[in-house]
C-alpha cells in the first residue's frame, strides 16, 4: 500500500469516526429531550441546539424525526439487551421496572430503560403519543417489544425451578405478562395527575413477593 493510499484510508477513517461521534451526540441529545418533552414535544431544531450540531448535520444523519426516533429506539433496545443479559429473577426485574421509576433505583435505572418505558405509552396510546397505525416509530417499538418479551420469558424461565417449568411450561410466560403489566401500570401511575408520595422500592418489593409467592404455589403443586 502506497503512502498516499494509507493517508487516504486514514482520512476516511477519521471522517467516519467524526460522523459516528456526531450521530452519537444527536442520539444522546434526542434521548434527553424525549424524556423531558415526549415524542411530540421533541423537534429536530431542539435536537440540533441541544447537541451543539448544525441542523443540516442532524438532517444529514436522520432524514426525519421519525427516522431519528427509530434509531433512538434501536439505541435504547441495544442498551437494554446488554443490561439484561443472563438470567433475571422476578425480584430484580420488578426492582428495575418499578423502583427505577422513582429515579433513585439502587441498580442505576438508565435513561435508555426510561425511554423504552415512555415509548410504550407513545406507541400504545394514540391520545398520549399521537402516533398512528402507520407511524414508523410505533411499528419499530412494537417489534422491539415482541423481541424483549421473548427475552424476558427466556430469562425468567432460567430463574424458575426446572421441575416447576417442566410441570407448568407456560408459567414463565404468565409471570412475564404479569411483571410487564405491573411495571407498565406503575409507569402510567407515576406520570398521572394523582400526586401521592409513593415509595416505589416498597411497591417493587411487594410485587416481587406476590409473584414469588405464585412460583412457590406452583412448586407445591408440582411436588404434589
Amino acid at each position: 500500500m502506497t503512502r498516499s493510499t494509507q493517508q487516504g484510508e486514514g482520512r476516511k477513517g477519521t471522517r467516519q469516526a467524526r460522523s459516528d461521534r456526531s450521530r452519537e451526540q444527536i442520539l444522546l441529545a434526542a434521548l434527553d429531550l424525549a424524556l423531558e418533552h415526549g415524542y411530540q414535544g421533541t423537534t429536530m431544531a431542539a435536537v440540533s441546539a441541544s447537541s451543539g450540531l448544525p441542523i443540516g448535520s442532524v438532517y444529514w444523519h436522520f432524514k426525519s424525526k421519525e427516522q431519528l426516533f427509530v434509531a433512538l429506539l434501536e439505541h435504547c433496545h441495544k442498551a437494554w439487551m446488554e443490561l439484561h443479559s443472563g438470567p433475571e429473577g422476578l425480584r430484580r426485574k420488578l426492582s428495575r421496572g418499578i423502583a427505577g421509576l422513582s429515579g433513585a433505583d439502587p441498580e442505576h435505572y438508565t435513561k435508555e430503560e426510561a425511554l423504552l418505558k415512555a415509548a410504550a405509552v407513545w406507541a400504545l396510546s394514540r391520545q398520549l403519543g399521537g402516533l398512528g397505525e402507520d407511524n414508523e416509530v410505533r411499528a419499530a417499538y412494537l417489534r422491539m417489544r415482541v423481541e424483549m418479551f421473548k427475552v424476558d420469558v427466556e430469562r425468567i424461565t432460567e430463574s424458575v425451578p426446572a421441575d416447576v417449568v417442566e410441570r407448568f411450561p407456560d408459567l414463565p410466560t404468565k409471570l412475564t405478562v404479569l411483571s410487564l403489566a405491573l411495571t407498565d401500570g406503575f409507569y402510567v401511575h407515576a406520570n398521572s395527575d394523582v400526586h401521592l408520595e409513593l415509595d416505589f422500592a416498597e411497591y417493587a418489593d411487594m410485587a416481587a413477593r406476590a409473584l414469588e409467592g405464585l412460583v412457590d404455589d406452583y412448586a407445591r403443586r408440582a411436588a404434589g
